[in-house]
């Protein structure tokens, strides 16, 4: 048999193609895919690899978001532990509080109970996977560095003034018990206050010497920032002094009869809350200094005197809570002219200690003090006692004022505050000094603050902070991240005032409870919300990878039966075209034979 040389040629060719066409054909049917490599359609193949890294993204997405829905899911289950501990917790309180209960009975009311306390606080604890189920989210910079100038300035200097200028002993009252406040700090920007302070009461409608301080709050967007001490407010030092009123408010909390402060009463003229917010708010200002209230408001006038009108009613304006400083200032006058050398610091001192031997509410109030110390011809009935001294003030005290055979001045425009122990207010005073806008609440220096930051700065009240939990978020298809919303947990953070030892306390423990409850709830659904939106997410996620893959199919996957009978053709065309060069090989041509007279053209 005899071929020519370009036929030759031709079935050489023929048969690297065949064999080539076999490697594909192979490479399809053992793998499925149409495009087994870039070169069969470099368009198609990039194609085929986006969509398959979309689709791959999207899977760890949905790996991703099942482990947010078993992170939600047990959160859920913790925080339902939760509220079955406070049913509990409120059927025990509810036994407490029964008149036929003997005290052994409520020891033992009172053991289970703080069992389940300590079990809400494990609750708090729990993590899922080394992250912590319940926090008050990632803190920002600047709340962090708010919370460490609380920590080693703002509440132990506020404390340690009001202790040095009112000698209130907070460690001789209430059995020694501390009260624990949670200092809460917002930095959302979108609370309008500095600093507040709430409160309970264990039975708001009848006098209560074991009124519990249940939190401090901040809003630092109200402060300069960043913050590396307390800011001198155009030399005024005002925020430090919204802290030590709010501190001097919680001190008398700490000490008095607080809702009862007028007469022993809770329901007074049109308060509900004891009255003599004048007394409340002027000792509060007192403590350094409310010259500048004056100043703002006017001056010392009759105008100003007027505005204290009944004085049971919280001060709505500038020139009322001046009103109510200055009658603190001419009662610190009444108490020295009467022999009491400290003024009114006496009076707060016989007050507190009353409460502490057990004296009534209405003994222990302003009516009895002032009773006690002016003399009973001149305050006849503790009743109407404080209501008698207010008109006193409106009546005479501008006159004592501009009478100069009178001692009693309020000196305004001058360097000193009129701050008690101040040379203004206690000019007899021999220790006393002028107590300027800075000095009249110090930051920092021995006795004042805590060396280093402490999370216990006070040494008369428990602190509970705030609890920082890492940066979590939700990953969209899209692939970019939300943040995840965190949830909290509820603790009993005051054992010493919520616990079912006595009725009081049970009361105290039982009236809180139903908005404990409410807390959780409002967690849960908080925690239900996420979870449903989680579970959204990821069934459009898995609708979503499902069509990608019905895509991938269409562009990548091969038609086996085209592909099994192009297999089969091209076999026996490369078995027929081996045969025919194998025939070829028989001739009397070599391959090198073949080849000659090919003819090569030359470059010239």
């Amino acid at each position: 048999m005899e071929i020519n040389k370009q036929s030759s040629l031709s079935l050489v060719y023929n048969a690297h193609k065949a064999s080539q066409d076999l490697k594909d054909h192979h490479n399809k049917l053992s793998s499925g895919r149409k495009l087994a490599g870039s070169e069969m359609d470099t368009g198609s193949y990039g194609q085929l690899v986006s969509i398959e890294n979309e689709k791959l993204r999207k899977i760890h997405t949905v790996n991703n978001l099942q482990n947010l829905i078993s992170y939600s899911q047990t959160q859920l289950d913790a925080l339902h532990q939760a509220g079955e501990i406070l049913t509990r917790m409120h059927e025990l309180a509810r036994l407490s509080i029964d008149i036929t209960k003997t005290d052994k009975d409520r020891s033992t009311y009172n053991h289970e109970f703080l069992e389940l306390a300590n079990g809400l606080e494990d609750i708090n604890q729990l993590s899922f996977n080394k992250l912590e189920l319940f926090s008050d989210g990632p803190f920002s910079d600047e709340k962090k560095q708010f919370i460490e100038v609380l920590q080693s300035q703002w509440l132990k200097a506020a404390e340690t003034v009001i202790k040095d200028r009112l000698g209130l002993p907070l460690d001789t009252v209430k059995d020694t018990v501390k009260d624990t406040f949670k200092v809460n700090v917002n930095d959302q920007g979108n609370e309008n206050y500095s600093i507040s302070l709430s409160w309970n009461y264990s039975d708001p409608s009848a006098p209560d010497k074991s009124v519990d301080v249940a939190s401090l709050n901040f809003e630092i967007y109200n402060y300069n920032l960043p913050i590396s001490g307390p800011s001198n407010d155009a030399n005024l030092f005002i925020n430090d002094r919204l802290n030590a009123v709010i501190m001097t408010y919680a001190v008398l909390a700490d000490n008095l009869y607080f809702n009862a402060l007028a007469n022993g009463s809770t329901k007074v003229n049109e308060s509900e809350t004891g009255g003599a917010e004048w007394f409340k708010s002027g000792v509060a200002d007192f403590v350094h200094g409310g010259d500048f209230l004056l100043e703002f408001s006017g001056g010392f006038s009759q105008s100003t005197i007027d505005a204290i009108g009944s004085g049971d009613e919280q001060a709505s304006t500038l020139e009322q809570r001046a009103s109510y400083y200055a009658a603190v200032r001419f009662l610190h006058h009444e108490l020295k002219e009467a022999g009491q050398a400290q003024g009114v610091k006496d009076m707060l001192q016989w007050m507190s200690t009353g409460v502490k031997n057990g004296l009534s509410s209405k003994e222990t109030s302003i009516g009895g003090a002032l009773q006690h110390f002016f003399g009973s011809s001149k305050y006849t009935d503790i009743s109407n006692a404080n209501d008698q001294f207010i008109q006193h003030f409106k009546d005479n005290a501008l006159n004592h004022h501009n009478d100069s055979s009178n001692s009693f001045e309020i000196l305004l425009n001058n360097s000193d505050t009129g701050a008690i122990g101040g040379t203004d207010a206690d000019p007899d005073d021999p220790a006393s000094t002028i107590i300027n806008h800075q000095n009249a609440v110090p930051d920092s220096g021995p006795g004042y603050d805590p060396t280093p930051a402490s999370t216990q700065p006070f040494e008369n009240f428990g602190v509970k902070w705030e609890k920082e939990g890492e940066a979590m978020f939700t990953p969209n298809e899209d692939g970019k991240k939300t943040p995840f919303p965190f949830t909290n947990s509820f603790t009993v953070d005051d054992k010493e005032s919520y616990n079912l030892k006595t009725k009081s306390s049970a009361k105290l423990t039982l009236s809180l409870l139903d908005s404990w409850t409410d807390a959780v709830n409002e967690q849960k659904s908080t925690v239900s919300a996420n979870f449903k939106s989680l579970s959204i997410a990821l069934d459009q996620l898995r609708n979503s990878i499902y069509n990608h893959s019905r895509a991938l199919g269409r562009i990548s996957d091969t038609d086996y039966a085209t592909e099994a009978t192009a297999l089969a053709k091209t076999k026996l065309k490369a078995q027929t075209t081996i045969s025919i060069l194998s025939k070829g090989m028989e001739s009397k041509f070599s391959v090198g034979q073949l080849l000659q007279g090919v003819k090569v053209s030359k470059k010239l």
